[in-house]
């Protein structure tokens, strides 16, 4: 497209600066007298006619080829929550991995305290997208809150998540390394701490983490009806606070701001386990404390022992996983 409209401006203007030069009235010409050329008229109507059609058929082409999505190497969902991303590998190698991405909480530190290091400030997560490089990746999006979107410009790729609609876009990485981007839409409070890291491997190397990333999800795949230790809920529990709670609610459990601390917290010291479980499960106060549904059963169950046994919350209660697959029928 650049090439044919370089040769239409170099011949116009060709045309145009030689007249302008070669037959000004300096050097003695005379402008002609005549008009109603049916030739003429026919000429630059149906010459610029041809070439649009032309210039016409070859973008469609391409903005065709820009959404067709069929026959992709790998099919991931990509679903939006506030304010983190989960990844579903439905189809092709990796086939069944599934994991959630968020903020590295050094990474919040160093935004809370107003130093930010390194090149990939912001953007840094605990689990980056990965593919392999040279496939055809199909990222199909949604939601389950409000509305977000699956943005990384170095790869052309830019796609709204919208809560009960399935949308889908696709990339090829020609290159291995770190690609990033962040949600492209204002989804709430914590909308400039929601980056997307994808990490494109050699095939060899894709091949590697598939069989690792499977071996992980096996270890952690917990039988729900399994009763828990209470010092085991608590190992896990801290692990689970620190990687998705301590960015809003601080390490401490004072939170900060509109979000409530859980330090002395009524529905934390509550009787009833219940309540703190939908809360988790549910969400409340609009969005503000997100649904937190996508962890699995023993990871909620294990967050919640540890902030009922945590700090001046001195409970002696432990949740076990079977309370929270029943909470969630």
């Amino acid at each position: 497209m650049l090439v044919i409209c370089l040769v239409i401006f170099v011949a116009v203007f060709g045309v145009m600066f030689y007249s302008i030069l070669k037959h000004r009235k300096s050097l003695g010409h005379k402008s002609a007298n005549f008009h109603e050329s049916v030739s003429v008229e026919i000429a630059w109507t149906v010459a610029p006619l041809v070439i649009v059609i032309a210039m016409g058929a070859m973008a469609t082409r391409t903005v065709v080829a820009m959404k067709d999505t069929t026959n992709p190497d790998l099919t991931i969902k990509a679903t939006g929550y506030q304010w983190k991303w989960g990844y579903d590998y439905l189809k092709g190698e990796g086939e069944g991995i599934k994991f959630l991405s968020t903020l590295d909480l050094n990474q919040r530190v160093m935004s809370d305290e107003g130093k930010p290091q390194g090149d990939d400030y912001l953007l840094k997560v605990d689990n980056p997208l990965v593919v392999p490089v040279d496939r055809k990746v199909r990222i199909i999006t949604t939601a389950s809150d409000v509305i977000h979107a699956f943005a990384v410009p170095s790869l052309g790729v830019q796609q709204d998540a919208i809560p009960g609609f399935v949308r889908d876009t696709w990339f090829r990485a020609n290159k291995t390394g770190d690609f990033y981007g962040q949600c492209a839409k204002l989804c709430g409070k914590e909308h400039s701490y929601m980056p997307i890291h994808v990490k494109v491997l050699s095939q060899p190397d894709y091949a590697k983490w598939v069989e690792g990333k499977n071996k992980e999800m096996a270890a952690l795949a917990d039988d729900p009806t399994k009763e828990w230790k209470l010092d085991e809920l608590l190992a896990r529990g801290e692990k689970v606070y620190n990687g998705n709670c301590a960015a809003c609610h601080k390490p401490d459990g004072k939170g900060g701001g509109p979000v409530k601390p859980l330090d002395g917290a009524a529905v934390v010291q509550d009787a009833d386990k219940t309540k703190q479980i939908m809360v988790l499960l549910n969400g409340q106060n609009n969005g503000l404390m997100p649904s937190w549904k996508a962890l699995s059963d023993t990871d909620i169950a294990s967050v919640i022992t540890f902030t009922k046994n945590h700090w001046s919350n001195k409970t002696g209660q432990a949740v076990q996983p079977a309370e929270v697959v029943a909470a969630r029928k």
